[in-house]
């Protein structure tokens, strides 16, 4: 179990991927509301991606937040839950026309960066 900071974090991490292309996918928000209802306190990770969707926060702007939070609380983050967030992404990812290159990069850097702590 992990911290409501990082649910935040892992929300708003989320959000940035569907943002990728410039406008968030009605599947893929479906896809992310389901995976992150799931999560422990998936309530605050849901209502970080949806407070990012409603003021149309840009990606890197709410990857940025997500990844403070997570970089904030690391000594929470196990090698499971890293491996269950990469899961979260790609599933999201996968969920509207399949993966893009570019969310295939943003999944990948965010699973270098979250390797460092």
């Amino acid at each position: 179990m992990y911290s409501p900071d990082v649910s935040l974090g892992l929300g708003s991490i989320v959000y940035a991927l569907t943002k990728l292309d410039g406008r968030v996918q009605k599947k893929e928000t479906q896809v992310a509301q389901f995976l992150l209802g799931e999560e422990p306190h998936g309530t605050l990770a849901l209502s970080g991606y949806f407070l990012r969707e409603n003021v149309q926060e840009s990606a890197e702007e709410a990857y940025a937040f997500g990844m403070r939070r997570l970089i904030d609380k690391r000594g929470e983050l196990t090698e499971r839950i890293k491996k269950r967030f990469v899961t979260i992404l790609l599933q999201v990812a996968r969920s509207h026309q399949g993966m893009s290159p570019a969310e295939w990069t943003f999944i990948r850097r965010f699973w270098r960066e979250i390797q460092r702590f």
